[in-house]
């Protein structure tokens, strides 16, 4: 008789689980894994203790992950109480552990330590800290299984060291002693990131926000006579890019920042010369991975070894190294080995095809505003510049030998946005002169920006954040330059994920602490660095990167948005003990083509406001279902929580997006009772 064995997981190892529960099934095993067994429907917890009770056999997938997760903390309980209470003889529990177990992994409480003592007894199943599944590791499985059993083991060495708790505790990175002195610093790859890492775009030197393309603010057009160096540019950059680097640092394990910026942004050099709290907490968020350091090109430590003549500099210089001394520091290139920019090369490449998906580029004019008159003028300077960067390729190629120094992004600025002389004795590149006789030099800016940004984010493997303020089309664009995977993954899944997100996280209680204003002037990275220390702080953050993970892994029947919306809606209505007394909007956005539709729920009205746009040729119309907590359809929504987690990216396998569109803006208006407002 085969043996019921019963998979108990996190959903951020689903991947890991499933591998398990296939090579299980294929040699004869009985396997029950929720994302398999549960119908649409099927009350979960009903149904999972139901499972537990009839299984044989338990396989705990233990990691950072599922030790968190009181779910599979409260499956593993009573597994440890059903083979206390009925022997060995009549049901087991073995686990498989995702990478080195680390102390930080544990919550405090009973369930923990009955782990600890259990894992202190017996041998378990140790897979690598990217969850990969060896036949070796397997077949120990399957052979414990199979009652030969795991022999007697002792982690105690392990779980009693004082190890600091490490942003990415599966996997630590190599310690590296730098020549200048006797520190150590963290040298790190792109795999030994936390997956939701990022490079956050707002922290880009050459990052131009939204408010600069509005000809009624006078920030545009102090801005198009002296660029970045128009004192009131740099007085509303240095608190633009302080908000976005605190939204990046509350809601992603870990922040990448160039060196180069942070050495030259003068909220870091403000940062970097300070003597108090701020620095104090810097420090700490470097030393234990939050911030990773992006090194430039060749160098291979963190510590700068050139002089500044301009005095400002020399200080920081003075301050960075000082720093690096007194602490260690995470820091990564994409190569450790090779010099080479890969980020020209990618570029290069991206402004070569640049001209190839007209379908897209139409969309993209429209998408910007373009009036139909200047569409083609639009799509022949694309052409341009695609046979430009094409001949550039032909000369120099783009293989990882070959030099790309004379196309950078700074050699498309001199061509295409930005004068071609100094200006005022100003660098027009490094001050972002606009050149008004280069065509839609605003238009290639924002487009190149976007790009240019998501260039390191796919090198590095992680999820970009984009600045707070930026407007639906952006997100569009956005999202045309990016490739995704697809991967079957049920819609009751991501219904379960994000109902949890609600009902077990106690962020949202922070949240309403801090505000309906999250940039409140005085918060600062002291209050930051105490909120991620918080357990729900870690949960939440988790949950965050599930959802935003699955919406890049999704291959579904679009018709069934509806239906997932209608149930997300009922997330709110559910959880009602956790939001009681607090008044907290919530967002979905829905862009289809370019044309956004926000839907709003709060604890007094529940509405809908639709904003214009087009879609593509039919079969290939984008698809993109965001959601924040604020109200989006608020003018001042700059001053309230904007949070964006991405539910859906891809793409609707229909003929007709206007259809598509109307069918969801009545079926929330006809089913869900939404009122719409005008614009």
């Amino acid at each position: 008789m085969a043996e019921k064995v019963f998979i108990s997981y996190s959903h951020q190892d689903a991947a890991c689980a499933h591998g398990i529960a296939r090579y299980l099934t294929r040699h004869g095993c009985d396997v029950w894994i929720d994302s398999q067994n549960l119908s649409l429907g099927d009350k979960w917890a009903n149904s999972i203790e139901t499972a537990l009770a009839q299984a044989d056999i338990v396989v705990g997938l233990l990691s950072s992950s599922s030790l968190r997760r009181d779910e599979v903390l409260k499956e593993i309980n009573i597994s440890l109480k059903r083979m206390e209470e009925e022997g060995t003889e009549n049901f087991r529990l073995f686990f498989v552990v995702i990478g080195q177990i680390h102390p930080s992994w544990f919550k405090e409480g009973e369930s923990s330590e009955a782990i600890k003592k259990y894992l202190a007894q017996y041998q378990y199943i140790e897979l690598s800290a990217y969850a990969e599944i060896t036949i070796e590791a397997m077949k120990k499985l399957l052979s414990a299984i199979r009652r030969k059993g795991l022999q007697e083991g002792d982690i105690s060495t392990v779980l009693d060291n004082g190890e600091n708790s490490f942003i990415n505790q599966n996997s630590l990175p190599e310690k590296a002693f730098d020549n200048r002195s006797s520190s150590i610093y963290y040298k790190t790859f792109a795999a030994d990131l936390a997956p939701s890492s990022i490079y956050p775009f707002a922290l880009d030197n050459q990052w131009l926000p939204e408010i600069f393309y509005d000809p009624k603010n006078d920030l545009y057009n102090d801005f198009e006579k002296e660029g970045f160096a128009a004192p009131l540019v740099k007085e509303y950059l240095l608190e633009y890019k302080k908000r976005n680097f605190d939204l990046s640092l509350f809601q992603f394990k870990q922040v990448v920042i160039k060196l180069n910026t942070l050495l030259y942004e003068p909220y870091f050099q403000n940062l970097l010369l300070s003597d108090g709290e701020e620095k104090e907490a810097l420090i700490k968020l470097l030393y234990n991975g939050s911030i990773v350091i992006l090194l430039n090109n060749d160098q291979m430590t963190p510590f700068i070894h050139q002089k500044s003549s301009d005095p400002v500099k020399a200080q920081v210089y003075e301050a960075w190294n000082e720093l690096c001394d007194e602490t260690s520091v995470y820091c990564i290139r994409e190569n450790w080995a090779i010099s080479s920019d890969q980020h020209s090369k990618d570029f290069l490449r991206f402004c070569s095809n640049m001209a190839m998906d007209h379908e897209n580029n139409v969309l993209l004019a429209q998408a910007m505003h373009l009036p139909e008159n200047e569409v083609n003028p639009f799509l022949v300077t694309l052409k341009t510049i695609s046979m430009q960067a094409f001949c550039q390729t032909h000369m120099n190629g783009t293989q990882a030998q070959d030099k790309v120094d004379d196309y950078s992004r700074s050699a498309f600025y001199q061509n295409y946005i930005v004068r071609n002389r100094k200006v005022n004795g100003l660098d027009p590149v490094y001050a972002c002169l606009f050149d008004p006789n280069k065509p839609f030099h605003h238009e290639l800016k924002r487009l190149i920006d976007i790009y240019y940004n998501s260039i390191f984010t796919n090198t590095l493997q992680c999820d970009g954040l984009l600045p707070d303020d930026v407007r639906p089309e952006n997100f569009y664009l956005n999202s045309l330059y990016l490739n995704n995977g697809e991967k079957e993954v049920s819609i009751a899944e991501l219904q379960y994920a994000f109902s949890e997100f609600f009902h077990n996280c106690e962020i949202l209680d922070e949240i309403t602490d801090i505000g309906a204003n999250l940039y409140l002037e005085n918060w600062d990275l002291g209050r930051i660095v105490s909120l991620r220390e918080k357990e729900t702080w870690y949960e939440y953050v988790e949950l965050l990167e599930m959802i935003n993970r699955r919406s890049n892994l999704w291959k579904v029947d679009f018709n069934e948005i509806e239906l997932l919306m209608k149930r997300l809606l009922k997330c709110f209505d559910q959880s009602e003990g956790k939001l009681a007394n607090k008044d907290i909007a919530f967002s979905f956005r829905v862009l289809v083509g370019s044309k956004v539709l926000d839907i709003v729920k709060t604890s007094k009205v529940s509405k809908i406001k639709e904003y214009g746009g087009s879609f593509a040729d039919p079969g290939r119309i984008p698809l993109k279902v965001l959601f924040c907590v604020g109200d989006l359809t608020r003018e001042d929504r700059k001053d309230l929580i904007f949070l964006p987690v991405t539910l859906f990216n891809g793409r609707i396998d229909t003929s007709d997006g206007n259809g598509f569109f109307n069918s969801l803006k009545d079926f929330m208006i006809k089913q869900c009772d939404f009122v719409e407002i005008n614009q």
